[in-house]
């Protein structure tokens, strides 16, 4: 918590960052309730569980491009605004299954730009030793909300109704946009970036830096196991394991808990064990977790599994996407981060599809059990790979 104290202008963007996490998780579970109720259509629900990962394929090259051309605190205050508009266009087609699969995907487009302009601004608030423990900070922000906000957002939908819900959840999102006007420009930040040029391609980062490779690859590997995971939880816990939608919801919630302890010791951690040990260890202790639970399911496994998995996931992710910021030179890093985030969701949506198909086939069990096996396995090339020294070193 030093970092807040210390540095105002990561102390503003962590607070819109909190704010604008509690409108996310609020608001996801208020549109799910809404828009299934509406219609009664588990395809229509289902679209709109989908459009941040189609949006984040067709949308998250370009936005990380984005974010290393042009003024990413422009693009933040922009993203912020826009966001907040489309919030109140919630509250005119909140009648319309398909007009709110609409505007839910113009959300999700407007959060592939705002992602990686962030990601980018805070790397060029703080230094470089600070930026495991600011990206931990702001993990934190996401899951203390994340404890809170789906039943707070449950709650005012039943209480208030979904137009009214959209109205609170737009005045939020307008305290976030006023919080992102007290920051200043960084005009040098924006002058030095000009002046070193474009910066070397993503296939060039690729190509030449085997750290970043093992980065992305690590990135990857958890799309595989989470996208099977993500579509069969519900049926492994309610057909499978005969736990009640209740107990479902518990396990998933036991996640946040041990994740909100992960955030505010990334920094100290990264600065014990280094970058390499939180990296892979984190994931390989995570993703061996849901092969357990595949092999012995069970609520009071499923509850086991997601609170510890939570800590150690948590230490590993924030690791991976501060690392691979710092690898990178700063006239990449808006690309590297919107490019690895294309292929996270493109590899998430066909595993998911698969899984579905699978798991009628082969069992729910062995389609997560397989998945999450391999994302383990593959974690000895993404070692091998992170071992290998960057090229030149990166200031940051």
């Amino acid at each position: 918590m030093r970092l807040l104290r210390a540095n105002p202008r990561f102390r503003v963007l962590w607070a819109i960052n909190l704010v604008s996490s509690m409108v996310g998780w609020s608001l996801g579970i208020a549109l799910s309730v809404h828009v299934y109720l509406l219609t009664r259509s588990a395809l229509l629900t289902s679209v709109l569980a989908a459009t941040s990962t189609v949006a984040g394929i067709a949308f998250g090259a370009l936005a990380g491009a984005t974010a290393d051309r042009h003024d990413r605190l422009r693009i933040v205050r922009s993203g912020l605004l826009i966001r907040v508009l489309l919030l109140l266009a919630l509250f005119g087609v909140a009648g319309s299954g398909p007009g709110l699969v609409a505007v839910v995907f113009l959300q999700a487009t407007v959060q592939q730009f705002y992602g990686p302009a962030e990601q980018v601004l805070i790397a060029s608030y703080v230094s470089g030793e600070e930026l495991s423990e600011a990206n931990g900070l702001n993990s934190f922000a996401s899951n203390a909300t994340r404890l809170i906000a789906p039943a707070l957002g449950g709650f005012v939908i039943a209480w208030a109704g979904f137009r009214w819900t959209v109205v609170g959840m737009s005045a939020l999102m307008a305290v976030s946009f006023l919080l992102s006007l007290t920051l200043p420009g960084d005009r040098a930040s924006r002058t030095a970036r000009a002046a070193a040029g474009s910066g070397g391609g993503v296939r060039e980062l690729l190509r030449t830096n085997a750290r970043v490779r093992g980065l992305v690859l690590l990135q990857l590997l958890d799309a595989l196991k989470e996208g099977p995971l993500s579509a069969l939880f519900p049926v492994l816990m309610l057909g499978v394991i005969g736990a009640t939608s209740g107990e479902m919801g518990t396990a998933n919630s036991a996640f946040a808990v041990t994740a909100v302890i992960a955030g505010p010791v990334v920094g100290l951690t990264v600065r014990r064990l280094g970058y390499r040990l939180p990296v892979v260890a984190g994931a390989a202790i995570a993703n061996a977790l849901i092969v357990v639970l595949a092999l012995w399911p069970s609520t009071a496994m499923a509850l086991v599994v997601f609170a510890l998995s939570g800590l150690p996931f948590t230490l590993s992710w924030v690791s991976t996407q501060t690392w691979l910021l710092l690898t990178v030179p700063e006239t990449s890093r808006g690309r590297i981060v919107g490019t690895s985030g294309a292929l996270y969701a493109a590899i998430l949506l066909v595993t998911m599809l698969a899984a579905g198909a699978l798991a009628d086939v082969v069992g729910v069990r062995w389609v997560l059990g397989t998945a999450a096996a391999v994302a383990v396995a593959g974690l000895l090339a993404v070692d091998r790979l992170v071992r290998t020294p960057a090229p030149t070193p990166v200031p940051a």
